[in-house]
């Protein structure tokens, strides 16, 4: 089946946050929306269908989950990255920031300390400080084509303080778009372990991968490492479905699984809600051709991207990222500071994207675009920065 990716969604009148809630991230309200990572375009009719049929019951009580919804996502994580994971490590959990909050607790104590790589997902950071734990950051090094690498040294240092008790690994990672390779997977787990520090790997975006790039599961690399590491993962980026509010998280260790879960179980959040419980597994069973055929389209659109900006805009410095459909975009030739720069996207560009400095210090000078949506919102976002930018030459 070939699906149209390219279809114009009216998402007024639905209670979108990326489209009705502009008003409370930024100054205006009439501003071109390409910022919260969520996907302009419809969910895959398997999924729609298995919801549908879930509506027409017309009966919505407490739902329990069956062995297929975790099994589904077993069998997924096999066919797609040829890593085999167990149903019985696996649990349900409203999502991935809320299971990072509860690790947190659970595994560190007050004045602990959380390493991340920065410019990193910014709830990593207020998350960690919300629970009164102290932010220490490992930050990605950008060459002159705007490429990341990780600064081992600097790694291997800020492991090395004993307050250090957990690292969250972003895989792929979200700004900056790399698709992490064996060998750095390899060598951040082996200093963690060096080190005894705990990994969480955050690893939502994992089946947004760009052409030519593979995504290696952080816990498929040895069985020391897997002990090592907590993974969380989630369709819900994938299959434009973050509105559900589910996702998955695999535990190597059994006694941390039951902490977990008594945790879920105190908060009275354990179960699924019942379009989650059908939409998930419809998707792990049912849309590997979509995400597939998604995977080309993102592609095609960050190609569009990059070859307007070099014709048109050349004062931004961009790189095609590895994965996830997010593109970090360099504005520091426009000599702005990061107020200025947040202002002029607004004010004079009038489209709504993440600041770059809301994912640390080292995102300064940045913004952050979605491109997951019809190429009519692609090309209405680049002509408004064009236009912006024009006016700035003057």
């Amino acid at each position: 089946m070939k699906y149209n990716f390219n279809e114009k969604i009216d998402r007024s009148g639905n209670h979108s946050a990326k489209w009705e809630e502009i008003g409370k991230k930024f100054h205006s309200t009439d501003l071109w929306p390409m910022w919260i990572a969520d996907m302009d375009i419809k969910t895959a009719p398997e999924i729609l269908e298995a919801m549908k049929e879930k509506m027409e019951q017309e009966i919505f009580g407490y739902v329990y989950r069956p062995d297929s919804y975790y099994e589904s996502a077993v069998e997924w994580s096999e066919k797609r990255f040829s890593y085999k994971i167990s149903a019985s490590t696996l649990i349900h959990s409203p999502g991935v920031v809320a299971t990072i909050s509860i690790l947190i607790k659970q595994m560190t104590a007050s004045g602990d300390k959380v390493l991340i790589q920065t410019p990193v997902y910014y709830p990593f950071a207020s998350t960690i400080e919300e629970n009164d734990r102290e932010v220490i950051e490992n930050k990605l090094i950008a060459d002159n084509e705007g490429y990341y690498t990780i600064d081992f040294d600097d790694f291997d240092q800020k492991l090395s303080d004993d307050k250090v008790k957990l690292f969250i690994l972003c895989s792929p990672h979200n700004p900056i778009g790399r698709v992490w390779t064996k060998e750095e997977l390899l060598k951040m787990s082996e200093l963690c372990l060096k080190h005894k520090v705990r990994v969480i790997a955050d690893e939502i975006w994992r089946d947004i991968i760009m052409p030519g790039y593979q995504h290696v599961p952080t816990a498929s690399l040895s069985a020391e490492i897997e002990q090592n590491t907590i993974t969380c993962f989630s369709p819900t980026k994938t299959f434009n479905i973050a509105g559900l509010q589910a996702s998955f998280v695999t535990f190597p260790i059994r006694a941390e699984w039951e902490k977990f879960d008594m945790e879920l179980a105190t908060l009275d959040i354990k179960r699924n809600n019942s379009f989650s419980l059908v939409a998930f597994e419809a998707a792990y069973r049912k849309c590997e051709n979509w995400v597939d055929q998604l995977n080309v389209f993102l592609s095609e659109n960050m190609d569009y991207v990059i070859s307007y900006i070099k014709e048109k805009i050349p004062e931004i410095k961009i790189k095609k990222p590895e994965g996830t459909y997010l593109l970090w975009l360099d504005f520091s030739k426009l000599n702005f500071n990061k107020e200025e720069l947040s202002k002029f996207m607004q004010e004079k560009a009038k489209i709504a994207l993440d600041d770059g400095f809301w994912f640390g210090k080292n995102g300064e000078g940045f913004v952050r675009m979605n491109i997951a949506c019809p190429r009519y919102m692609v090309e209405e976002g680049l002509k408004r920065i064009e236009k912006a930018v024009k006016e700035w030459r003057g």
